[in-house]
C-alpha cells in the first residue's frame, strides 16, 4: 500500500485496558498491510489535532461506540465526515460497541481490520439533532433506553474517551423503569411538521431509525397515506396528516434525495387510559425527514448512549451523511 493510502490508527485508550489483546491483534495485522500513524488521544484537543494532521491517511477507529462518536462528531465540525470514509474495528470497552454490530462488521478484530483495508465502501444516512449531535443508526425513547454507565475505572487506566464525548451528555437511568416511569412518558411527536403523538396518550418507547435499522414487530400497526390502518391508533386525527406528510417524503426520496428515518411509537401498556389489547395494536410507523419530540425529561439513546433530561429534541436526517468501509 503505497503512502497515500497509508493509516491513521485512532485507538482507544478504554480499549487498550479492556482488551488489550484485541487491540494487539488489530494493530498487527493493520501493520503489517500499510504504514501507519496509531495515536492514542487523551483528550478532544490531543484527537482533533490527529485528525486535522492526518494527511490522506485513512482513518480506522479502534475501540467502542464512544470512539467512533468522538471521531464523527470531530469530523463533522470540521465539514469533512461525509468525505471521510472510517474503519472501524470494534473493541469492547464495557460502555458499548453495538453500532458495528448493527452494520454488519465483524467481531473478529483481525477480521475487523482486513475490512477496514479493503475497498468496499458505503455510504449511511444518520441523524443530526439541533445540538449538534450525530446519530449514526438510531434513536431511543423510553423503553431499552438504559444506562451506560459503568464501574470506575482504577486511576492508572487513565480517563479514557469518556472525556472524548460531549460534555452535555449526562447519563440518567439506569433501569427501564427510570427511563419509562410506572405510566410511560407523555410526549408530542411531530413528523415533518405533523403532530403523530400527544401528550393525552402514554407511549412506551419511541424508536427512530436510518437504513432499516427500526424493524417493525409482528402486532405493528402500518399507517398508510389515507389513515386506513383499523385502529385508533396513537392520536387518530393528527396520525393521518403525519403519515400523508411521510409518505409523501418517502415517495420523494428518490427523485430529490430527500432522506428519511423509519418512526415507530409504541403505546404504553400499563397506562390507565389502555386495556391490555388495546395498547397491543398502539402502534404507529411512518417515514420522515424531521422528527421532533418534547416532553417532560425524557431521557433518549443515540447509538445505544444515553443523554439527558432534555425537553425538547429535534433530529433530521441527512441522506448519504457518513462513509463506512464494510465487509464485501
Amino acid at each position: 500500500m503505497s503512502a497515500e493510502r497509508s493509516l491513521l490508527v485512532i485507538t482507544d485508550p478504554a480499549a487498550r485496558s479492556a482488551d488489550g489483546e484485541s487491540v494487539r491483534v488489530a494493530l498487527d495485522v493493520l501493520r503489517a498491510c500499510a504504514p501507519s500513524k496509531i495515536v492514542i488521544p487523551t483528550d478532544t484537543a490531543d484527537l482533533q489535532r490527529a485528525l486535522a494532521r492526518r494527511g490522506r491517511r485513512r482513518v480506522v477507529v479502534i475501540g467502542g461506540d464512544a470512539g467512533v462518536h468522538a471521531v464523527a462528531r470531530l469530523l463533522d465540525r470540521a465539514g469533512e465526515l461525509g468525505d471521510t470514509p472510517l474503519g472501524i474495528v470494534p473493541v469492547d470497552t464495557g460502555r458499548g460497541h453495538g453500532l458495528a454490530e448493527a452494520l454488519g462488521l465483524p467481531a473478529e478484530p483481525a477480521k475487523a481490520a482486513r475490512v477496514a483495508l479493503g475497498e468496499n465502501e458505503r455510504s449511511f444516512d444518520l441523524m443530526s439533532d439541533d445540538l449538534g449531535g450525530l446519530a449514526l443508526r438510531s434513536v431511543r425513547i423510553g423503553h431499552g433506553v438504559r444506562s451506560t454507565r459503568s464501574a470506575p475505572a482504577r486511576p492508572t487506566l487513565g480517563r479514557g474517551w469518556r472525556m472524548l464525548v460531549d460534555h452535555a451528555v449526562r447519563t440518567v437511568s439506569s433501569t427501564v423503569g427510570a427511563a419509562v416511569g410506572p405510566s410511560g412518558h407523555r410526549l408530542r411527536i411531530e413528523a415533518d411538521g405533523c403532530v403523530v403523538a400527544d401528550m393525552d396518550r402514554p407511549v412506551l418507547s419511541v424508536h427512530l431509525g436510518c437504513d432499516g435499522s427500526v424493524t417493525p414487530g409482528p402486532k405493528m400497526t402500518e399507517v398508510t397515506s389515507n389513515g386506513s390502518d383499523g385502529t385508533d391508533g396513537m392520536n387518530g386525527t393528527n396520525r393521518t396528516n403525519g403519515a400523508n406528510g411521510a409518505h409523501a417524503l418517502q415517495d420523494a426520496d428518490v427523485a430529490d434525495g430527500v432522506g428519511t428515518a423509519s418512526v415507530m411509537i409504541t403505546g404504553h401498556p400499563g397506562a390507565a387510559r389502555f386495556g391490555a389489547a388495546q395498547a397491543r395494536d398502539a402502534l404507529v410507523q411512518l417515514r420522515a425527514h424531521e422528527i421532533t419530540v418534547c416532553g417532560r425529561d425524557f431521557t433518549y439513546a443515540a447509538d445505544g448512549m444515553a443523554t439527558g433530561p432534555v425537553r425538547l429534541r429535534t433530529w433530521t436526517v441527512r441522506p448519504t451523511g457518513w462513509r463506512l468501509f464494510v465487509p464485501a
